[in-house]
């Protein structure tokens, strides 16, 4: 008779079924299932750690699988390939979990959620894979890139074509590191040193970021820094590195009018304010209404008053013109893209994405780019920025508009990057010519791409 599954193992069952079979976002399923709940904060902890470690590695992991299944995974009962995946992740990547814990507990949590007798599978198949496992990760050969990074074929495949095998290993293998959690100070209320020591008094550990001088690195990255009351007092905000650059490469000044057409939840809007200290006019434009509504939450926590959120598809914005001013300084679009700058930051992106749907925003950004410039005054500025590195998002987005708008030009930004990423040769000469993508393998920061323009007089 076996024990009864304990409890964190059955809070990440219940998570990773819903992202896995369901569609659930993994950030949001986690958030609801840990509300409110009796497990400690290590508990907790290794809850998000088995969550997000079995949706990066569930590619990897199915095809460790499959060798000792008679069946494809796909045609398993989704409790039955749910179990397996969480076990597979504890016996190949659980630092601490030994093999014959992570055996037993899975057993353990499949009488109780799977059909009767599927527990003797899950036992055979888990034991198989404490054997064997460890030389069968070692073994994947080379050429299969979709299974050695836990990527979907046609994502690694196009990896590699943008940036040749050599480099997209490398790329590849940052994806599956661990990020580093940010916090950008409010310039307008605290420096770095006193957000560093206020936040020690609420045993939380920062230290100074030694790439971007605004930021600062949390110590512990298991730690939920929303609930401090330097947070609620709008000291900070979480933001990543890479995210924080596209703020500094604006570099808005405090008289300017700014619109930010995709704004939501309103990170770099915020970020745009704060530089100005306040002192501008910045409309905020989301077409999702409800993700608008982060934006003038941010805005109020932080204590910033020149944010005015609208609820517009920017798409169309030529058409939308009655609360809009006709022309801004600077005009920011951060627009939605593939994503594919983010994988170690967030794994859903890793079942969600294909070449197909990378191919239909494309059009979207294109729209976007076309409308924003028309509200660019003369001598103004437009930025745009991904979180991807795919170069048709990119590069070849930017000279597609450029090619369009011959009134648009690029202009260097290289002197507004921290001194890091000035040292690095291929972003300091990227930089200089007006458009950049950082890439994760680099500079341990997310990929990204920002490109600055302006508006010839």
């Amino acid at each position: 008779m076996g024990s009864y599954p304990d409890e964190a193992r059955i809070t990440a069952y219940q998570c990773l079924l819903e992202v896995l079979e369901k569609q659930g976002y993994s950030n949001l399923v986690l958030k609801q299932e840990l509300a409110g709940s009796i497990l400690s904060d290590k508990e907790k902890s290794f809850v998000t750690a088995m969550v997000y470690g079995t949706i990066t590695r569930v590619f990897t992991i199915d095809a460790m699988l499959s060798a000792y299944l008679k069946k494809p995974i796909a045609d398993l009962d989704a409790p039955v390939r749910t179990c397996l995946r969480m076990g597979a992740w504890q016996v190949l990547y659980a630092y601490g979990v030994k093999d014959y814990a992570a055996v037993s507990s899975t057993v353990d949590l499949a009488r109780e959620v799977c059909k009767k007798g599927s527990e003797g599978l899950i036992n055979a198949v888990l034991r198989r894979l404490t054997e064997e496992g460890e030389e069968r990760l070692a073994n994947i050969p080379k050429k299969k890139a979709d299974i050695r990074y836990s990527l979907k074929s046609e994502i690694s495949g196009c990896i590699i074509k943008w940036y040749g095998r050599e480099k997209a290993d490398r790329i590849m293998e940052a994806y599956l590191s661990v990020p580093k959690v940010t916090l950008r100070p409010n310039c307008r209320k605290i420096r770095n040193d006193e957000l560093i020591a206020l936040l020690r008094e609420e045993c939380v550990k920062v230290e100074q970021d030694p790439l971007v001088p605004m930021a600062l690195d949390l110590m512990d990255q298991s730690r939920d820094v929303s609930d401090t009351r330097a947070f609620q007092e709008g000291l900070f905000s979480v933001q990543s590195l890479s995210a924080m650059l596209v703020g500094s490469i604006c570099d808005p000044k405090p008289e300017w009018s700014i619109l930010d057409t995709c704004s939501a939840p309103g990170g770099k809007t915020a970020h745009l304010a704060e530089l100005q200290d306040d002192q501008g006019h910045i409309d905020a434009l989301d077409a999702n209404e409800v993700r608008l509504l982060l934006v003038g939450k941010t805005a109020e926590r932080l204590g910033l008053r020149s944010i005015v959120p609208f609820h517009y598809d920017c798409t169309y914005l030529n058409e939308e013109k009655e609360h809009l001013l006709p022309e801004y300084d600077l005009v920011l679009c951060d627009v939605p893209c593939s994503g594919l700058g983010l994988l170690h930051r967030k794994p859903d992106i890793r079942l969600s994405m294909s070449y197909e749907k990378m191919q239909s925003l494309l059009p979207v950004q294109e729209s976007i780019l076309d409308h924003a410039s028309l509200r660019v005054r003369k001598g103004g500025f437009l930025v745009y920025s991904t979180c991807t590195i795919n170069p048709g998002e990119n590069e070849v987005q930017i000279r597609s508009f450029l090619e369009r708008n011959p009134e648009f030009e690029c202009v260097s930004f290289t002197g507004l990057l921290p001194e890091r990423l000035i040292s690095n040769s291929r972003l300091r000469e990227k930089s200089g010519k007006g458009m950049m993508t950082i890439l994760p393998d680099e500079e341990g920061m997310d990929g990204f791409f920002i490109a600055k323009m302006r508006r010839k007089t």
